[in-house]
């Protein structure tokens, strides 16, 4: 009887065992995210887009010449090194080590931003184990402003690439 016990205990064991492994090989699979998760996070994009130009488009409509310091350190505050989720990036300088393109995905889209034909880019990546749909929107010298704070930029509005808007949305 005592053997008869402890056969089960050790084929209990031995199963328990085998689906603890199964469930971790099972889990290291990682799939990306369904298409209607992505579809979601892509009008959260657009959305995100729309309100940024917003702002943008307001900011610039507010800088002048003699409020410019105050500007720039209004987009700074919006632009902030903290928030992963909206990024301006460019290799033009002069630039902060922050404003340059940090990982692969933003080195392509600010090498197609910057390309005689400019050109967006859209990727569904995995970022520290989260998944986002990310994309960029090139940006040229496209307002007048822009030389206000840019004093590198010709005065514009000019199509000269100057770097891109990184925008990210996590997908649930």
């Amino acid at each position: 009887m005592r053997l008869r016990k402890l056969v089960s205990y050790g084929i209990f064991v031995l199963m328990l065992v085998i689906g603890i492994s199964f469930t971790g090989i099972a889990r290291a699979f990682d799939y990306p995210p369904p298409p209607g998760q992505v579809a979601i996070a892509q009008e959260t994009s657009d959305l995100m887009l729309n309100t940024l130009f917003a702002a943008l488009t307001q900011e610039f409509n507010e800088t002048t010449p003699a409020n410019v310091e105050q500007g720039k350190h209004s987009i700074s505050l919006i632009f902030n090194d903290k928030n992963k989720d909206m990024r301006l990036v460019g290799t033009v300088g002069p630039l902060r080590e922050s404003d340059r393109p940090n990982d692969s995905f933003e080195r392509q889209a600010n090498a197609l931003a910057m390309a005689s034909q400019p050109q967006p880019y859209v990727s569904v990546q995995r970022v520290d184990n989260k998944w986002y749909y990310r994309r960029s929107i090139p940006l040229s010298n496209f307002r007048a402003e822009c030389a206000l704070c840019h004093v590198n930029f010709p005065a514009g509005p000019t199509s000269d690439p100057v770097g891109a808007l990184m925008l990210r949305v996590p997908i649930n």
